[in-house]
């Protein structure tokens, strides 16, 4: 369970630094002027790093507790990232590329990410809060 979570966890910092820039670019990228959907891919990538930075960690942790809060942490950033869009601003235009590419590129990430992160920690809970076990 340990390598579903730090895998599941860095694959998605992969994702959430790579879609707003390479995979489904923001406006910036395509030629258009910086907009708010430049604010809103720089705040991905820095979700991004961090869930990256949390699955490398989750790696070395050897007790369930432990892995059940990197998970939590984890389903946190997706969160944040699926909402960064809102808080932020995109182009509301339906012709320009954040709207159609990056927006649910990046939503479709944090979702994905979460639906698997939540699953595993449901099951690690369960593990975790055993009677004996730490």
């Amino acid at each position: 369970m340990n390598k579903l979570i730090a895998v599941t966890a860095v694959v998605c910092g992969i994702l959430l630094l790579i879609v707003p820039r390479f995979i489904l670019p923001a406006c910036e990228y395509e030629g258009y002027a910086p907009m708010h959907c430049s604010d809103t891919a720089r705040a991905e990538y820095l979700m991004g790093a961090l869930l990256t930075g949390l699955g490398v960690i989750s790696f070395f942790f050897r007790s369930n507790r432990l892995l059940l809060a990197a998970s939590t942490g984890a389903v946190a950033v997706l969160i944040s990232a699926f909402s960064m869009p809102d808080v932020y601003g995109y182009c509301r235009s339906s012709r320009m590329p954040c709207n159609y590419g990056m927006v649910p590129g990046v939503r479709f990430v944090a979702v994905t990410g979460t639906i698997i992160l939540a699953a595993a920690g449901v099951n690690l809970g369960r593990k975790a809060f055993r009677k004996g076990n730490s």
